[in-house]
Protein backbone atom coordinates (compact mmCIF):
# COMPACT_ATOMS: atom_id res chain seq x y z
CA UNK A 1 0.00 0.00 0.00
CA UNK A 2 1.52 3.20 -0.67
CA UNK A 3 0.16 6.46 0.37
CA UNK A 4 1.69 10.71 0.34
CA UNK A 5 -0.17 12.18 3.46
CA UNK A 6 0.17 15.91 3.76
CA UNK A 7 2.30 17.43 6.37
CA UNK A 8 3.83 20.90 7.57
CA UNK A 9 6.07 22.51 4.80
CA UNK A 10 9.22 20.09 4.31
CA UNK A 11 12.95 21.93 5.51
CA UNK A 12 15.22 20.49 2.59
CA UNK A 13 18.08 22.58 3.80
CA UNK A 14 17.69 21.01 7.03
CA UNK A 15 19.45 17.57 6.05
CA UNK A 16 22.24 19.55 3.86
CA UNK A 17 23.59 21.08 7.65
CA UNK A 18 24.16 18.87 9.26
CA UNK A 19 27.40 16.94 8.81
CA UNK A 20 28.02 12.64 8.20
CA UNK A 21 28.43 11.67 11.89
CA UNK A 22 25.25 13.62 12.88
CA UNK A 23 23.49 12.08 10.26
CA UNK A 24 24.80 8.60 11.95
CA UNK A 25 23.73 9.82 15.45
CA UNK A 26 20.37 11.05 14.34
CA UNK A 27 19.79 7.16 13.46
CA UNK A 28 19.29 6.14 17.22
CA UNK A 29 17.44 9.63 17.66
CA UNK A 30 14.95 9.76 14.52
CA UNK A 31 11.96 12.55 14.37
CA UNK A 32 8.94 12.08 13.79
CA UNK A 33 7.49 11.29 10.91
CA UNK A 34 5.66 14.23 9.11
CA UNK A 35 7.36 16.88 10.93
CA UNK A 36 9.44 18.06 7.81
CA UNK A 37 6.81 17.33 4.93
CA UNK A 38 4.79 14.96 3.38
CA UNK A 39 5.34 11.22 4.57
CA UNK A 40 5.72 8.64 1.81
CA UNK A 41 4.02 5.35 3.06
CA UNK A 42 4.54 1.91 1.83
CA UNK A 43 3.26 -1.57 2.88
CA UNK A 44 3.03 -4.93 0.89
CA UNK A 45 0.13 -5.71 0.09
CA UNK A 46 0.45 -9.54 -1.54
CA UNK A 47 2.28 -11.22 1.00
CA UNK A 48 -0.80 -9.59 4.05
CA UNK A 49 -3.45 -10.91 2.07
CA UNK A 50 -1.49 -14.26 1.59
CA UNK A 51 -0.64 -14.05 5.57
CA UNK A 52 -3.89 -13.38 6.61
CA UNK A 53 -5.79 -16.23 4.89
CA UNK A 54 -2.86 -18.73 6.17
CA UNK A 55 -3.19 -17.58 9.48
CA UNK A 56 -7.61 -17.10 9.00
CA UNK A 57 -6.70 -21.33 7.98
CA UNK A 58 -4.55 -22.23 10.53
CA UNK A 59 -7.07 -20.68 13.31
CA UNK A 60 -10.07 -22.43 12.14
CA UNK A 61 -8.57 -25.31 11.93
CA UNK A 62 -7.17 -25.00 15.56
CA UNK A 63 -10.66 -23.79 16.73
CA UNK A 64 -12.67 -27.03 15.23
CA UNK A 65 -10.34 -29.21 16.63
CA UNK A 66 -10.32 -28.18 19.71
CA UNK A 67 -14.15 -27.89 19.88
CA UNK A 68 -14.21 -31.66 18.35
CA UNK A 69 -11.72 -33.01 20.53
CA UNK A 70 -13.91 -33.81 23.15
CA UNK A 71 -16.31 -35.89 21.55
CA UNK A 72 -14.32 -37.41 19.06
CA UNK A 73 -12.00 -39.10 21.44
CA UNK A 74 -14.08 -40.74 24.12
CA UNK A 75 -11.90 -43.00 25.97
CA UNK A 76 -9.08 -39.85 26.34
CA UNK A 77 -9.58 -37.44 29.17
CA UNK A 78 -9.47 -34.21 27.57
CA UNK A 79 -11.49 -31.05 29.28
CA UNK A 80 -12.06 -27.57 28.20
CA UNK A 81 -8.49 -26.43 29.62
CA UNK A 82 -7.36 -28.56 26.48
CA UNK A 83 -9.35 -27.31 24.25
CA UNK A 84 -9.08 -23.81 25.04
CA UNK A 85 -5.06 -24.59 24.83
CA UNK A 86 -5.23 -25.73 21.72
CA UNK A 87 -7.14 -22.41 20.14
CA UNK A 88 -4.53 -20.86 22.06
CA UNK A 89 -1.98 -22.26 20.12
CA UNK A 90 -3.98 -21.73 16.72
CA UNK A 91 -3.99 -17.83 17.76
CA UNK A 92 -0.54 -17.93 18.39
CA UNK A 93 0.20 -19.50 15.11
CA UNK A 94 -2.26 -16.73 13.21
CA UNK A 95 -0.36 -14.14 14.75
CA UNK A 96 3.07 -15.39 14.04
CA UNK A 97 2.09 -16.31 10.47
CA UNK A 98 0.41 -12.43 10.18
CA UNK A 99 4.07 -10.94 11.28
CA UNK A 100 4.47 -10.81 7.44
CA UNK A 101 2.42 -8.29 6.96
CA UNK A 102 4.32 -5.56 9.46
CA UNK A 103 6.51 -4.39 7.44
CA UNK A 104 6.43 -0.72 6.64
CA UNK A 105 8.32 2.00 5.01
CA UNK A 106 7.40 5.51 5.87
CA UNK A 107 9.74 8.33 4.15
CA UNK A 108 9.52 12.24 4.42
CA UNK A 109 12.45 15.13 3.60
CA UNK A 110 14.52 14.21 6.60
CA UNK A 111 14.92 10.14 5.94
CA UNK A 112 13.15 7.18 5.81
CA UNK A 113 11.88 4.99 8.98
CA UNK A 114 12.56 0.71 7.39
CA UNK A 115 10.10 -1.77 9.48
CA UNK A 116 10.83 -5.55 8.67
CA UNK A 117 9.65 -8.23 10.75
CA UNK A 118 10.34 -6.73 13.90
CA UNK A 119 11.52 -3.48 14.99
CA UNK A 120 12.05 0.06 13.17
CA UNK A 121 15.09 1.47 11.72
CA UNK A 122 15.49 5.32 10.58
CA UNK A 123 18.01 6.65 7.83
CA UNK A 124 18.74 10.14 7.08
CA UNK A 125 19.16 11.01 3.28
CA UNK A 126 22.55 11.45 3.94
CA UNK A 127 23.94 8.35 4.77
CA UNK A 128 21.98 6.04 2.05
CA UNK A 129 24.07 5.84 -1.07
CA UNK A 130 21.92 4.45 -3.21
CA UNK A 131 18.07 2.16 -3.40
CA UNK A 132 18.36 -0.56 -5.39
CA UNK A 133 16.01 -3.95 -6.45
CA UNK A 134 19.29 -6.51 -7.64
CA UNK A 135 18.19 -8.86 -10.63
CA UNK A 136 16.21 -11.57 -8.88
CA UNK A 137 15.64 -10.23 -5.93
CA UNK A 138 12.70 -10.69 -3.81
CA UNK A 139 12.50 -7.14 -2.35
CA UNK A 140 14.50 -4.17 -2.58
CA UNK A 141 17.10 -2.63 -0.41
CA UNK A 142 19.44 0.38 0.88
CA UNK A 143 22.98 0.95 0.06
CA UNK A 144 24.23 2.32 2.36
CA UNK A 145 28.63 3.36 3.13
CA UNK A 146 31.46 0.37 3.34
CA UNK A 147 29.10 -1.43 0.83
CA UNK A 148 26.46 -2.14 3.63
CA UNK A 149 22.49 -2.95 2.63
CA UNK A 150 19.09 -3.15 4.72
CA UNK A 151 16.50 -4.93 3.15
CA UNK A 152 13.14 -2.64 2.43
CA UNK A 153 10.47 -6.00 3.00
CA UNK A 154 7.71 -3.53 2.31
CA UNK A 155 9.07 -3.18 -1.71
CA UNK A 156 8.36 -6.55 -2.89
CA UNK A 157 8.44 -8.39 -5.83
CA UNK A 158 5.63 -10.17 -5.09
CA UNK A 159 3.54 -6.94 -5.36
CA UNK A 160 4.58 -6.41 -9.07
CA UNK A 161 3.23 -2.71 -10.78
CA UNK A 162 3.00 -1.54 -7.17
CA UNK A 163 6.60 -2.04 -6.22
CA UNK A 164 7.28 -0.91 -9.18
CA UNK A 165 5.48 2.30 -8.80
CA UNK A 166 6.43 2.59 -4.83
CA UNK A 167 10.43 2.10 -5.78
CA UNK A 168 10.18 5.27 -8.16
CA UNK A 169 8.22 7.38 -5.97
CA UNK A 170 10.81 6.75 -2.82
CA UNK A 171 13.56 7.41 -5.53
CA UNK A 172 12.43 10.88 -6.88
CA UNK A 173 12.28 11.21 -2.82
CA UNK A 174 15.82 10.51 -2.63
CA UNK A 175 16.84 12.16 -5.30
CA UNK A 176 15.10 15.41 -4.13
CA UNK A 177 16.42 15.35 -0.22
CA UNK A 178 19.65 13.48 -0.63
CA UNK A 179 23.34 15.63 -0.15
CA UNK A 180 25.05 15.69 -3.01
CA UNK A 181 28.95 16.33 -2.10
CA UNK A 182 30.84 19.82 -2.60
CA UNK A 183 34.33 19.62 -4.22
CA UNK A 184 35.88 22.70 -3.05
CA UNK A 185 37.34 24.93 -5.69
CA UNK A 186 40.88 24.99 -4.16
CA UNK A 187 41.06 21.32 -3.39
CA UNK A 188 39.48 20.45 -7.31
CA UNK A 189 42.56 23.40 -8.42
CA UNK A 190 45.22 20.70 -6.09
CA UNK A 191 43.87 17.65 -8.02
CA UNK A 192 43.92 19.11 -11.59
CA UNK A 193 47.99 20.72 -11.34
CA UNK A 194 48.79 16.80 -9.49
CA UNK A 195 47.25 15.00 -12.19
CA UNK A 196 49.23 17.81 -14.89
CA UNK A 197 52.09 17.13 -12.68
CA UNK A 198 52.22 13.41 -13.25
CA UNK A 199 51.11 13.69 -17.15
CA UNK A 200 54.73 15.67 -17.20
CA UNK A 201 56.64 13.46 -15.34
CA UNK A 202 55.56 10.23 -17.56
CA UNK A 203 55.65 12.30 -20.84
CA UNK A 204 59.27 13.47 -19.48
CA UNK A 205 60.22 9.59 -18.70
CA UNK A 206 59.00 8.47 -21.98
CA UNK A 207 61.35 11.41 -23.85
CA UNK A 208 64.34 11.14 -21.94
CA UNK A 209 67.79 9.68 -23.70
CA UNK A 210 68.62 6.17 -22.63
CA UNK A 211 71.91 5.52 -20.83
CA UNK A 212 74.37 3.14 -22.35
CA UNK A 213 73.97 0.49 -20.07
CA UNK A 214 69.85 0.28 -20.59
CA UNK A 215 70.62 0.48 -24.41
CA UNK A 216 72.73 -2.50 -24.63
CA UNK A 217 70.06 -4.38 -22.14
CA UNK A 218 67.16 -3.19 -24.42
CA UNK A 219 68.97 -4.82 -27.17
CA UNK A 220 69.83 -8.32 -25.08
CA UNK A 221 66.22 -8.87 -24.29
CA UNK A 222 65.26 -7.69 -28.13
CA UNK A 223 67.99 -10.44 -29.34
CA UNK A 224 66.84 -13.39 -26.64
CA UNK A 225 68.86 -15.24 -24.64
CA UNK A 226 72.20 -16.05 -26.23
CA UNK A 227 73.13 -19.89 -26.76
CA UNK A 228 75.04 -19.90 -23.70
CA UNK A 229 71.98 -18.83 -21.31
CA UNK A 230 69.75 -21.66 -23.67
CA UNK A 231 72.45 -24.43 -22.28
CA UNK A 232 72.24 -23.11 -18.91
CA UNK A 233 68.12 -23.36 -18.75
CA UNK A 234 68.43 -26.77 -20.94
CA UNK A 235 70.98 -28.36 -17.78
CA UNK A 236 68.47 -26.74 -14.85
CA UNK A 237 65.73 -28.50 -16.84
CA UNK A 238 67.65 -31.59 -16.90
Amino acid sequence: MTSLNPGPDPGRGEAAAFPAEVQWRKMFDPPKPGTAGPVLTVRPRRVAIYGAFAAAVVLAAMIIVGILLQSAMDRANFRVFDQLGLIAVGLASAGIIMLVARPRLRADASGMWVRNILGETFFPWPIVERIAFPMGAHWAQLILPDDETFPILAIQALDKGRAVTALKDLRELYEVHRVVDEIDPEDAAQEGFLRQQRREEVTAAANRQLGRLEVIDRLKAAQGPSKREQRRAERRRR
